[in-house]
């Protein structure tokens, strides 16, 4: 599928009364505070305009990504949570008119005791709310970035294993993959292609990539773990289990690129999908040490970001941050036992914000909302075999932490 990347000016703004020879959309476009906002471009022929009513000559850049005749746009700084915008489009005869919701995210998470698991929705000021009811047989989940969808696999006391989805509200719950006795798991999916990646279990892992739009299933040559799409749905990307590499697949062309790295350290994508985060574990003097790298997938360069020279720090689980330059990971130090815990570090691994310090939890899946202002991860108590795993939410501005969940695993956020 070709795509080209422009960089377009826009202006954002609050709604405002629109002028009479503007064409307003009928449907109001709900997305996170960094979007993604989509537009059809068939009907475009020019230059997107946002403007803002406190400060109508205020500027941003934002990329523009374009899929056949679709539009993908995504903000250089995030709309504000809860607030309607007003997006004006150069359009091939008049203007036209999008109306732009951000939406108050919530929490996606499984819940329950003993093993027996459901999906749940926490929302800011509300009560969770149980969205299956399986019987406790939720094995794994992943939610839409768009917010439409969420995706779980359920595994019977017979053992037999199925693919669902169902709304963020409960509703349309429906199988859309028997995997039989094979199990699935380690599922992504990609709103703006309609894929859904997973892996099945059977006499060796295969990973698999469905089509929610064709139905048509196809097979990716190899297995691996932490698959992940790109933003745009372009690549795909995962742990080789075989091999010890990260492995980045364009999935129309089927190029592929390969970088010696380690379970747990394939990282986030950058909302443009023009770059990965990914860790490379080195031996020196028979001690471990990994080093965290950006990789262009389109050029194949790497920028080193962070990396400890006297190897007493591991780096995890790399995320972007809102701030460029900026990034979330998992840290475990050699000095201070096997916890690891959730810090903020500019390149070359200069600390901005230890997160978690609590030596006696060990914190993992963690989890932006959709402008970065708050943080969900998973904690779970270390030497404790009486202890069960908690959800918890940090506010970065206030710099303090709510456990929403009890005997909780797996959080995301749903943008």
């Amino acid at each position: 599928m070709k795509f080209r990347q422009v960089l377009f000016i826009l202006l954002f703004a609050l709604l405002t009364s629109c002028e009479s020879i503007h064409i307003f959309s009928n449907d109001v476009q709900e997305t996170g505070a960094w979007g993604p906002v989509l537009l059809n471009s068939d009907k475009i022929s020019g230059m997107y305009f946002i403007s803002q009513v406190e400060d109508p000559e205020a500027k941003f850049e934002v990329k523009v990504i374009q899929t056949d005749n679709q539009l993908i746009l995504y903000p250089s700084i995030p709309m504000m949570i809860g607030k309607t915008y007003q997006l004006e489009v150069e359009g091939k005869s008049e203007p036209v008119v999008k109306k732009i919701r951000v939406r108050e995210p919530c929490i996606a998470y499984l819940g329950g005791l003993d093993g027996k698991s459901e999906i749940w929705k926490k929302c800011s000021g509300y009560d969770s709310i149980q969205l299956t009811k399986t019987d406790g047989v939720v094995e794994d989940i992943t939610v839409s970035r768009l917010g439409d969808w969420i995706f779980f696999t359920e595994i019977s006391d017979l053992q037999e294993s199925g693919i669902w989805q169902v709304r963020p509200d409960g509703s349309g719950k429906k199988k859309i993959i028997e995997c039989s006795r094979s199990k699935c798991s380690d599922l992504d999916y990609s709103p703006l292609t309609g894929k859904l990646v997973f892996i099945q279990m059977s006499k060796k892992p295969h990973i698999k990539i469905f089509d929610l739009i064709t139905k048509i299933e196809i097979e990716i040559e190899g297995s691996g773990t932490e698959l992940k799409f790109s933003p745009d749905g372009q690549y795909l990307s995962y742990f080789d289990n075989l091999s010890g590499q990260l492995t980045i697949i364009n999935i129309s062309t089927k190029n592929r690129i390969t970088k010696q790295s380690g379970s747990g350290l394939v990282g986030d994508w950058a909302r443009d999908s023009h770059a990965i985060l990914f860790g490379e574990l080195e031996y020196w003097g028979g001690i471990p040490g990994v080093k965290i790298y950006e990789l262009d997938v389109k050029s194949g360069e790497m920028n080193l970001i962070l990396n400890d020279p006297n190897r007493e720090i591991e780096f995890y689980q790399p995320m972007y941050s809102r701030d460029e330059g900026v990034y979330l990971t998992s840290i475990r130090q050699r000095n201070t036992g096997s916890s690891k815990h959730l810090w903020l570090l500019r390149e070359g691994a200069e600390g901005v914000k230890q997160i978690t310090n609590d030596p006696l939890y060990h914190y993992s899946f963690p989890s932006w909302n959709s402008d970065y202002s708050e943080l969900v991860f998973q904690r779970y108590p270390i030497n404790n075999s009486g202890g069960h795993p908690q959800v918890v939410i940090w506010n970065q501005s206030s710099d303090t932490f709510e456990v929403i969940a009890e005997n909780a695993s797996k959080p995301f956020w749903l943008p």
